[in-house]
């Protein structure tokens, strides 16, 4: 792993260090590794990892070229323990589902699209997406529901 890369990893257990912004994009509590909360901003998120998901969305036209983190590998790399993940946006919508369904339907933190961060107008800063042109079983109602655009914080029970 990069110095840098584990220098940033490092500080996300931290309060406080490279994690906590003035303007974090995420705030994650719950069943994590400590400190809990922990408030994330773009360029921790990217530090955890920055890939490449291209899918369509059941709300916008055509393939869409996010980057972010696969949610498998943010609650890995937060410690995460619990069995239930509660997303919640800026207008505090909840959707709440078992984590190894999420898991299981590579479920992925899109903090990008077309290499830019999203703006909240259109459904940033963070939105959970599914590969839904790899696999089409993963378009449900269950799945659309779960699909929490401009999401801010994250509880795992």
């Amino acid at each position: 792993m990069a110095l840098a890369r584990r220098s940033l990893l490092a500080s996300l257990a931290t309060p406080g260090v490279a994690a906590a912004t003035a303007d974090p994009a995420l705030e994650v509590q719950g069943a994590i590794a400590p400190p809990s909360p922990r408030r994330l901003g773009l360029d921790a998120l990217d530090a955890i990892a920055s890939l490449p998901l291209t899918t369509r969305t059941p709300w916008t036209q055509g393939l869409q070229h996010f980057s972010g983190v696969p949610l498998r590998l943010l609650l890995d790399t937060l410690g995460a323990q619990g069995t239930t993940l509660r997303a919640v946006a800026l207008n505090d919508y909840v959707a709440s589902m078992p984590i190894a369904e999420a898991v299981a339907s590579d479920a992925f933190l899109a903090t990008r699209r077309d290499g830019a961060p999203i703006p909240v107008r259109l459904r940033g800063p963070c939105w959970i997406v599914f590969p839904w042109s790899q696999r089409p079983e993963l378009e449900t109602p269950e799945n659309r529901r779960r699909a929490v655009w401009q999401l801010q914080h994250i509880e795992i029970a």
